[in-house]
């Protein structure tokens, strides 16, 4: 556990050097959620013709690995929603793991902005 979290503050102390605080997602649409998430892309399951959306999923952006299923469906909680404008993803509250590598983070306009 202490070991995930040192890779993950070397991880961002690195990129903050080469002048990139933040990593770029990028969003599919889809009918079903994968078994196997892209690094970097933020699945939405849902009916895009009906702007009705269930789950969204990603894997998790610490380097842990683990696949992160986040409610989209109002009336249950936790709940989460997402906003695209200009073909950037937006999703909020922000995520913060309570298990595992306990990973604190938002995505806003297609970044991940650690907390």
């Amino acid at each position: 556990m202490l070991m995930k979290r040192i890779i993950r503050w070397f991880k961002q102390f690195v990129s903050g050097l080469s002048g990139n605080q933040y990593l770029k997602y990028k969003f599919k649409i889809v009918k079903e959620l994968p078994q196997h998430p892209e690094d970097n892309v933020f699945y939405i399951e849902g009916d895009k013709n009906k702007n009705d959306f269930w789950y969204g999923q990603m894997k998790c952006p610490c380097g842990c690995n683990d696949t992160l299923t986040l409610n989209l469906i109002d009336d249950v909680k936790p709940c989460w929603s997402v906003h695209i404008i200009d073909n950037k993803i937006s999703l909020a509250p922000s995520v913060w793991r309570t298990k595992n590598c306990k990973s604190h983070f938002w995505l806003r306009e297609g970044l991940i902005k650690w907390v």
